[in-house]
């Protein structure tokens, strides 16, 4: 059975990409907690990113990004509710359903 997942943490759910972890294949969407309303608020997040979560292999991470950016795979509710964000409390930051 092949499982698809949604992701709650972007700088998380791309570096378990770039762990081998999780598939790119089997992402429906990652549902971020971002607000990135330009290129320049990406250009300044995916920096930031690249330093800190992806830095074992940063081309790659920030290439992940855009590929999920331009098949329209990455979520933003904070653009239309600040006080929106995915729960990660949990800890783990995917949902994983059935394909």
């Amino acid at each position: 059975m092949d499982i698809r997942r949604i992701g709650l943490s972007l700088s998380f759910c791309i570096k378990d990409i770039l762990a081998g972890k999780v598939p790119e294949g089997s992402v429906d969407k990652i549902v971020s907690s971002t607000s990135c309303r330009s290129d320049d608020d990406w250009e300044e997040l995916i920096q930031g990113y690249r330093e800190v979560y992806w830095h074992r292999d940063p081309n790659e991470g920030e290439a992940i990004l855009r590929r999920l950016l331009e098949a329209g795979k990455i979520e933003q509710p904070r653009l239309s509710d600040p006080r929106s964000d995915p729960d990660t409390s949990q800890g783990y930051p995917w949902i994983s359903i059935p394909a």
